[in-house]
């Protein structure tokens, strides 16, 4: 069966991120067709306990809401939470990695949560950090994690954005560099928003590698939750048998954000930072300033992620560097705009949040029940379902993500991709500047 799974995301004990209701979340994963998600933060201890309070196991390993009915109640939910592993690094200063982890149960996230305080960590937020020598340390640290049960999974996050194992914050060119012996044990990692199948084929130490792909969500909005996700091939829903499908490889596809709409796609600086002003500037590869330096403020730009791979293909060898579209991808990774966003250019908004966009979102999923299965009909499919029910530019827009025509202006140091529907914008000759008004 399939098996759709969102396993990264973050609750208000986190940073930057608002009260998240589990019962809002519960709604929206039937509206995006996700199965089973992360609670997120399920180390932090206040969170730990409420979660206990609002979830029972249902099926082993997932947990459902207790006495929650209709939708709500089929929503399953994973113990799932983000480590940042700070350690010193070769390339010099420390560098902190986005690690996810997932835990079977509550005794497991419980013996996360004593082994953290063995090791001093502050647990007041729900992203902790957890302070390490060097890679040594981390693997020790990360053995320790995965000897709870062994089905805890230690995986790394978001692994191209600047927080990423291989991001471009204290860059490494190697799982080895950060992970030390751990990363021998390491059987999958996290595209991120910026990063897909495709790219990530040109990188010889993924091979044999499992990508998923999850939302790392900090709401429980449509265009937020299920924005990414993972399509596993599962006989029957558990927590082990999600676990077992990721460690066998047995994905049937990854839901990809456009690696060009991820915030950190191109080297660039945004507006508003110190000597900016309104001024903003984002480059490809073939176009980099001399030195790297911004040309407004004379820092280093933020180094985007498409010169990450390249570079990392190239030092880890096999010649793919040159080979960028043209290495058959590990698994099949499907890339697609978020159906808010498609909703909203159809109508020629950019709020996908809009009163429109939003009705719409209903009457589309209302005929085909998630947004998951509507991008599994075909072209002419849609074309036949929602010419009668919708606006011709709103179904013409449907159809054009479908067929793949679409692309984005690319993202960059924390700007999101802006959808251009009709058009292909490369990733190569861009090196723009806009100046302030």
């Amino acid at each position: 069966m399939r098996y759709i799974v969102d396993l990264h995301s973050h609750s208000g004990y986190a940073g930057g991120v608002g009260n998240i209701s589990l019962a809002g979340v519960a709604r929206t994963m039937a509206l995006k067709g996700i199965d089973a998600f992360g609670v997120g933060d399920c180390l932090q201890p206040a969170w730990l306990e409420k979660l206990a309070s609002l979830l029972e196991e249902r099926e082993p390993g997932l947990h459902a809401l207790r006495g929650a009915e209709g939708v709500e109640a089929k929503a399953r939910f994973v113990m799932q939470t983000e480590v940042i592993l700070t350690s010193a690094v070769a390339s010099g200063g420390r560098k902190g990695t986005h690690t996810l982890l997932l835990f079977p149960n509550f005794r497991a996230a419980m013996a996360g949560v004593d082994l953290l305080r063995r090791w001093e960590v502050k647990l007041a937020m729900g992203r902790p950090f957890v302070k390490c020598r060097d890679a040594g340390d981390v693997a020790e640290k990360c053995s320790s994690l995965a000897a709870i049960d062994p089905a805890v999974m230690v995986i790394p996050a978001h692994v191209m954005t600047p927080q990423g194992v291989f991001g471009s914050d204290h860059p490494v060119d190697s799982l080895a560099e950060v992970y030390g012996e751990f990363a021998r044990e390491i059987t999958a990692v996290e595209t991120g928003l910026s990063s897909d199948p495709a790219l990530l084929a040109l990188l010889p130490e993924l091979d044999g590698k499992t990508l998923i792909s999850n939302s790392d969500c900090h709401s429980e909005a449509l265009n937020r939750v299920g924005r990414e996700f993972t399509a596993l091939e599962i006989p029957r829903p558990s927590y082990e048998e999600i676990v077992l499908a990721i460690r066998k490889r047995r994905v049937r596809y990854t839901a990809e954000f456009d690696p060009a709409e991820g915030r950190y796609f191109l080297t660039g600086h945004r507006a508003g930072l110190a000597g900016h002003g309104a001024a903003a500037c984002w480059y490809s590869p073939d176009c980099l300033p001399p030195g790297g330096l911004c040309p407004v403020c004379g820092k280093p730009l933020t180094l985007g992620v498409l010169d990450r791979v390249l570079h990392l293909s190239k030092v880890q060898g096999g010649g793919r560097a040159r080979q960028l579209g043209q290495t058959p991808p590990r698994q099949e990774g499907r890339t697609l705009a978020p159906l808010t966003e498609v909703l909203a250019a159809g109508l020629g908004t950019r709020s996908a949040s809009g009163r429109k966009a939003a009705a719409f979102f209903d009457l589309v999923v209302k005929e085909t029940g998630t947004e998951a299965e509507l991008w599994d009909l075909s072209p002419a499919d849609i074309l036949a379902r929602f010419t009668p029910l919708l606006p011709e530019k709103v179904v013409d827009a449907l159809v054009q993500v479908r067929r793949g025509d679409f692309s984005f202006q690319p993202g960059y140091d924390g700007e999101y991709g802006r959808l251009r529907l009709g058009e292909k914008i490369g990733w190569f000759g861009h090196a723009v500047v806009e100046k302030a008004p």
